[in-house]
């Protein structure tokens, strides 16, 4: 089982992904229970649940969920299943969880589509573009992320694991850079690889950035010409041929 944040419409979605079996359900409950808590004393009252990338779901997580959407309705809120994947939604029509889950003050929805990286015509320097769930927000050399951050200050404000300004973006020609700062307060993580205080991560595609447990999608739109490695798509070329000439050589004269 692996759980990260989301922001989705101004919200936080807790985004599940693998297998929510018997071996895991001590950890769902407990990291379940506490992010209620933390949502309900925000007077967050619709705590969202992402099942989209959940591959089984064990019959005592199910109990748990059960459990935890009477106890939040006492309480005037409602769990919200999101997304159920093709093999949770089939467990859930064998049992008619769904009805279930509904008396117990539940809800099972298919949510809208995440937003798409935005369609941008390759300008002479990298641009960057940060999706929270359904938003596209454009970036600018220097913006900081986190509960202090330039961007999204509002959306990381009491999220797990999010310190003030853990991460600067900066602007480099034809790419971009995530840079940590020496004393980040957070764990930061780019496709999953954790980037040590002090240290960068060069940005040149479609990348997930994760600052504590909050999770966001970002998009680079190179310049034209400019390939995904970062060097001129006709350098690439010309080394190609470059190399294939000197190969050539070599083979005539041995």
């Amino acid at each position: 089982m692996e759980v990260a944040v989301e922001i989705r419409a101004d919200k936080p979605v807790l985004v599940y992904s693998g297998r929510l079996d018997e071996e895991s359900a001590a950890r769902f409950s407990k990291e379940l229970t506490q992010w209620v808590e933390r949502m309900l004393n925000r007077n967050v009252r619709e705590l969202m649940l992402d099942f989209a990338d959940v591959t089984f779901v064990s019959s005592v997580v199910l109990r748990l969920l059960l459990s935890m959407a009477r106890r939040v309705r006492a309480r005037g809120g409602a769990v919200s299943i999101l997304n159920p994947s093709p093999e949770v939604k089939d467990t859930f029509e064998v049992i008619r969880f769904g009805e279930i889950f509904e008396s117990y003050g539940g809800n099972l929805v298919v949510a809208a589509p995440l937003a798409k990286p935005p369609s941008r015509t390759p300008a002479e320097a990298a641009q960057l573009d940060l999706l929270f769930g359904d938003r596209v927000v454009s970036c600018k050399d220097g913006d900081t992320l986190g509960t202090e951050g330039s961007v999204g200050a509002e959306w990381f404000s009491d999220l797990p694991g999010v310190a003030a300004r853990p991460v600067q973006l900066q602007h480099s020609g034809t790419y971009w850079l995530v840079a940590v700062a020496q004393e980040p307060g957070s764990v930061v993580r780019v496709d999953n690889q954790v980037i040590a205080a002090g240290q960068q991560a060069v940005l040149k595609g479609d990348h997930l950035l994760q600052i504590g447990e909050v999770r966001l999608r970002l998009h680079v739109t190179l310049p034209e010409g400019v390939g995904k490695e970062g060097e001129q798509i006709n350098e690439q070329v010309q080394g190609v041929f470059s190399r294939t000439a000197e190969w050539i050589d070599r083979t005539l004269n041995e």
